[in-house]
């Protein structure tokens, strides 16, 4: 028990997951294999899943050899972003062994009853290749805008904002990938492939081809449009913008609003993903402090030292 409270909250949390999604990705490997199927999707899983799982065993390691060595310190604040990352890329695998009770149509059905069409349907009018390429670019730009505003703090040395808001975005995407395991819904791309007439074709430049390879590396079966993350990681990095950098607020909420727009446009969400995603920041922003005061509290009755940046208050 100690040696687990010697972690950090958001260390814990990526273990927890790691657990039962290396049983689910191993599932969906032989389940491949035996079926025939195994593409370098399937094929790449357990690895990808290793990584993770060794990545976070070498940290412990680390950490109890060299407690306070500077680049285990700056491998700590790093490494969680990489893990969740591994994380999500099996789940789009993995969901439909898990409930096989999609919600898709149901979220269809909703976008019409709001706007008497589909969002992403309707939004075909306005294809051309130049605003693909845009959509392509604001698209790809959550890469940079989710662990954003965590990094800006960590170079500017403020250790207790920084953990607040990594931990505030870690928490979102755990949290999400929880919704994506009980409500699995593949995206409009794959829903409502009939019902689209025209195809998104950029310039073929950096956006558009890095776009169409990072997503022929997605399952054709996905289930984890609901709700969006995009959304919902964006505005929780927003929210701590706000909150520690205001200058870097007013930067970021252009190439946000070009995100959201993006997600309909290239059919990768419903318009009520977003609704979710807008509900579930918030929800992430209020979660993360408290399971900070938890978790370091029962580090205090256990005796642990606590590190630099870790909050004080009970």
């Amino acid at each position: 028990m100690r040696t687990l409270f010697r972690l950090r909250v958001e260390e814990a949390i990526a273990l927890a997951f790691l657990l039962p999604t290396s049983y689910l990705t191993l599932r969906a490997y032989l389940w491949a294999e035996a079926a025939g199927q195994l593409t370098n999707r399937y094929a790449g899983g357990p690895p990808r899943l290793a990584a993770a799982a060794a990545l976070l065993g070498l940290l412990l390691l680390a950490h109890r050899a060299w407690p306070r060595a500077r680049w285990v310190q700056v491998a700590r604040d790093v490494l969680p972003f990489l893990v969740l990352i591994l994380i999500y890329t099996n789940l789009h695998d993995t969901i439909g062994f898990v409930n096989p009770h999609d919600v898709h149509w149901y979220l269809v059905a909703l976008d019409r009853q709001l706007f008497g069409v589909v969002p992403c349907v309707w939004s075909e009018r306005l294809i051309t290749p130049a605003r693909t390429e845009l959509m392509n670019f604001f698209y790809l730009g959550f890469f940079w805008i989710a662990p954003s505003t965590s990094m800006l703090l960590l170079l500017q040395g403020r250790l207790a904002e920084f953990r607040a808001a990594r931990l505030g975005v870690i928490v979102c995407f755990y949290v999400g990938y929880l919704l994506y395991l009980a409500l699995p819904a593949a995206p409009p791309r794959l829903v409502l492939v009939y019902e689209f007439t025209k195809t998104l074709q950029g310039y073929r430049s950096l956006f558009s081809n890095f776009s169409a390879r990072a997503f022929d590396l997605l399952p054709v079966d996905s289930r984890a449009a609901f709700p969006s993350l995009h959304a919902a990681v964006s505005l929780v990095t927003t929210i701590y913008a706000w909150r520690y950098v205001r200058i870097w607020f007013w930067l970021l909420v252009p190439f946000v609003i070009g995100l959201w727009l993006s997600t309909i446009y290239l059919r990768h969400h419903y318009f009520v993903d977003l609704v979710a995603g807008w509900a579930l920041a918030p929800l992430a922003v209020a979660l993360a402090p408290r399971l900070e005061s938890f978790w370091v509290g029962r580090q205090r009755a256990l005796g642990l030292r606590l590190e630099p940046g870790e909050p004080r208050a009970a």
